[in-house]
């Protein structure tokens, strides 16, 4: 008959192994830092910006799909943690917002390296 310690201890390792599938181990993690483009109007509000409603649906998609970590503002700039399957992929990514096409925002990429993840989760 099988113990109590023994279901726990099988019901443990079932969790741990099955998050093995869920993530993407070769995904990569990408800086996405947005700053003021060329197309940008010093004469309205941010919200009013040329392609902006269209950049946070985009914003919102890769939420979604899990492929934001984080973000937030300081500064005249944007800040995100990108998940891509690598630098090729992650460009594409910034060309599918029509802010960065159309030049409100430009948006440099650079591969992140954590050496300490802190209280963000990034294996989701």
């Amino acid at each position: 008959m099988l113990t109590m310690r023994t279901l726990l201890s099988a019901f443990i390792i079932i969790l741990a192994f099955s998050n093995i599938g869920y993530t993407q181990e070769n995904d990569k993690l990408f800086a996405m830092i947005y700053s003021k483009g060329d197309a940008w109007n010093e004469n309205i509000a941010t919200s009013e910006q040329a392609y902006f409603k269209a950049h946070t649906r985009h914003l919102q998609r890769l939420r979604k799909q899990g492929k934001i970590l984080v973000g937030g503002r300081y500064s005249n700039l944007g800040f995100m943690i990108l998940k891509a399957e690598d630098a090729e992929k992650a460009e594409l990514i910034t060309k599918q917002d029509s802010s960065v096409v159309g030049g409100t925002f430009k948006v440099e990429l650079f591969e992140f390296h954590p050496f300490y993840s802190g209280c963000i989760d990034t294996t989701k």
